[in-house]
């Protein structure tokens, strides 16, 4: 007959074995041998996410387990079976987890305790050569130096998640000087002209977006990083943003790693070789962060200035590529730019600016090609653009010049297509199309505006250009 629950309770040798079960901040694992307990907490034996909820238990399992984590070489270990699976998506999942192991076995530690799992994190995988050809870790002599620094950054920025900004700076400074980070840039930024130390230029911006920039769990994030790295070169900021955002050079049709740093200083044709779209947007989206940032002080002023040192690093660019980035910088910026040519006093590269803007608004509009609806973009920015000037007469003559040098420009590309010497006739046949079809397009938006909108009227009070348009159309 089963006793009830209260008789068992009550019954002394049950009591008695439970008294011998006394808790301790390592559970049973306290009577094991020291080389079974390791065993046990081996990742072969047991999943890092178990490992990971077994930190919870106490301060003492956090310190076991971090420790041994740490002095087992758990980091290197996946390098070892990659060589064998071949697997990149694997071995990064576990350097998450492994970055996740960390941060819950540190969890009780202060900023300055975490701080040195990061060290002992980094002497664990090797140090950098004094060479500088690259930070030849233990992790990087079996794998590409891009994958290792990946991995790298998986782990450490799961191992930082939700700390503030005084934290992230000192981590920062940190891996700075565990990986030599200044002493590599400077061989690049200070040292040597862009694109004489090419391995050296690609080792610096594969460690900065693989470790910081691209591991960044917010714009914040990223910002804050950006404004550390523009701290460190004060009088080097556009270069700095093109090491790190500007095209790369192909070879056999892929991307080689290193950075192009002639490629926007060569004209052309819209759309295609040798500056395509996708060369700007990424170096646009930053610039636009850094702006709208906080730990930024952009005014405008600024970011006229800062427009004017890209585009001229390390050559001026072919202003072809200047309207691309603006394109992508947004309307914003774009009126901003043009405005400061005009308080300058820089007419004609207004002009010639605004009608290489014309043909990439029309090229990168959802309406078709061509259409009186692609230019609308570019006729809103004019439009914006020019009410610094308080004169209407100062006003009908900047739009004057803009038709002046959309003539010159006609008049060049049909010198090139009737050049038999010209190679690429058909390119240009394409840029002579776009360009009248789209001249067309801007006269028939301001004929609308004109004619139809009055209270846009007001704002040209001579149409004295408007038959010179039809002329050159």
């Amino acid at each position: 007959m089963k006793r009830s629950q209260a008789e068992q309770r009550k019954n002394p040798k049950r009591l008695c074995k439970r008294a011998t079960l006394k808790p301790t901040e390592m559970g049973m694992f306290i009577s094991f041998p020291e080389e079974i307990t390791q065993h046990v907490f081996s990742d072969y034996c047991m999943p890092l996410s178990s490992l990971a909820s077994l930190c919870m238990t106490s301060k003492t399992m956090c310190d076991y387990i971090r420790n041994l984590a740490i002095d087992s070489q758990l980091v290197i270990r996946p390098i070892n079976d990659w060589i064998v699976t071949k697997s990149c998506a694997k071995i990064k999942i576990r350097f998450i987890e492994i970055g996740m192991l960390l941060r819950a076995s540190s969890s009780y530690l202060n900023i300055t305790d975490k701080l040195k799992v990061i060290e002992s994190f980094f002497y664990e995988l090797g140090e950098t050569e004094p060479d500088y050809q690259g930070t030849y870790h233990r992790i990087c002599e079996d794998i590409s130096l891009k994958f290792a620094y990946d991995c790298i950054g998986l782990l450490i920025n799961r191992f930082i998640i939700n700390w503030d900004d005084k934290a992230l700076k000192r981590t920062f400074e940190l891996i700075n000087r565990l990986s030599r980070l200044k002493e590599r840039m400077d061989k690049v930024l200070l040292l040597n002209e862009p694109g004489s130390k090419e391995a050296h230029e690609r080792d610096v911006r594969q460690f900065i977006q693989e470790v910081f920039l691209k591991k960044a769990i917010s714009p914040d994030q990223r910002s804050l990083w950006l404004s550390l790295l523009f701290e460190m070169y004060p009088t080097q900021h556009a270069r700095l943003l093109y090491l790190l955002y500007g095209p790369l050079q192909t070879s056999g049709g892929k991307y080689n790693g290193m950075i192009d740093w002639t490629i926007l200083t060569q004209c052309g044709n819209y759309g295609h070789i040798p500056c395509p779209y996708s060369y700007f947007k990424e170096l646009a989206d930053i610039m636009v962060l850094i702006q709208s940032s906080r730990l930024f002080y952009w005014n405008e002023n600024t970011m006229t200035r800062f427009f004017n040192e890209l585009t001229n690093t390390p050559e001026p660019w072919c202003l072809e590529n200047n309207a691309k980035l603006m394109f992508f910088l947004g309307h914003n910026w774009t009126v901003i730019i043009l405005q400061a040519k005009l308080k300058a006093d820089r007419i004609a590269e207004f002009s010639h600016m605004a009608y290489h803007l014309a043909q990439v608004s029309s090229q990168n509009s959802p309406e078709a090609e061509g259409s009186p609806e692609s230019l609308s973009w570019f006729v809103k920015v004019m439009f914006e653009a020019i009410q610094i000037l308080p004169a209407p007469s100062r006003r009908s003559h900047v739009i004057s010049e803009v038709f002046k040098a959309w003539r010159e420009n006609i008049q060049a590309l049909s010198e090139e297509f009737d050049d038999p010497l010209e190679d690429d006739q058909e390119d240009t046949r394409e840029d002579l199309r776009v360009a009248v079809i789209n001249l067309a397009s801007i006269t028939h938006l301001l004929m609308e505006m004109i004619l139809i909108n009055k209270d846009s009227s007001s704002c040209y009070s001579s149409t004295a250009y408007i038959p010179r348009v039809k002329h050159e159309e």
